[in-house]
């Protein structure tokens, strides 16, 4: 079973509780990610710093408007809480301060179903208090590139070994194409199918071993003498 650790992206980009906001969302435009781990000058995690945490500011006008109904309703506190997360100047005023993560041996299902039920793009990983890494939705994409890719190339392989297969035997001589069902899955070749003699059955089994490619042999040739021969 896969782990986290089997696809994270190591020394991931950090900032601290200090950083100013602006540095954070250059690093972000930077390096292409949607989120940075906030981390203490020991290296672990405190908190975690999103695109989602920088879209309502001021500087865009996109700061919260409120009715002033709504605005006379609500506690002084939650309204200066809200002051600060969209003039802030430090990530601290604009963090997350209880970030999810994940080990690095948690299985890969476990992230994904955080991610999934938490709506999040990417989670930090952490060992021992402290950030080892980055696991984010385009590590999983790469992952699945990489299993198509190696199916795509493993069927493209198994085909032309094949086809390798039912070419020799028929340059040889030995035994008709038609007669034999060759199949080829990752390497592992299959013969099955009808030959008129056992020293013809152990030769196309040794011409399929001997193939580039061929991992294993499995050999069910059923031996069938012609009719003449039994007349003889």
């Amino acid at each position: 079973m896969m782990k986290v650790g089997d696809i994270m992206t190591l020394g991931a980009a950090t900032v601290y509780p200090d950083t100013p906001v602006l540095e954070a969302a250059r690093l972000m435009l930077h390096h292409g990610i949607s989120g940075l781990p906030v981390v203490d000058r020991d290296g672990r995690l405190i908190g975690m710093v999103t695109e989602r945490d920088l879209l309502r500011r001021a500087e865009t006008g996109t700061e919260h408007q409120r009715p002033r109904w709504l605005i006379f309703l609500m506690d002084p506190a939650a309204r200066a809480e809200d002051y600060v997360r969209s003039h802030g100047r430090r990530v601290a005023d604009v963090m997350t301060n209880t970030p999810e993560s994940v080990s690095p041996d948690a299985p890969l299902t476990d992230a994904v179903e955080l991610m999934e039920r938490r709506g999040f793009k990417r989670l930090p990983v952490v060992r021992d208090g402290k950030v080892v890494g980055i696991v984010s939705r385009a590590n999983f994409l790469r992952l699945l590139a990489r299993r198509l890719e190696d199916a795509a190339q493993a069927t493209a392989e198994d085909m032309e070994i094949r086809q390798r297969i039912l070419d020799e035997v028929d340059r040889q001589g030995w035994a008709s194409k038609g007669a034999l069902d060759v199949a080829v899955n990752a390497g592992k070749v299959e013969l099955d199918g009808i030959v008129e003699d056992e020293r013809v059955r152990d030769a196309i089994r040794v011409l399929a071993e001997n193939q580039p490619g061929v991992t294993e042999v499995a050999e069910r040739l059923r031996v069938q003498r012609p009719l003449t021969q039994w007349l003889i």
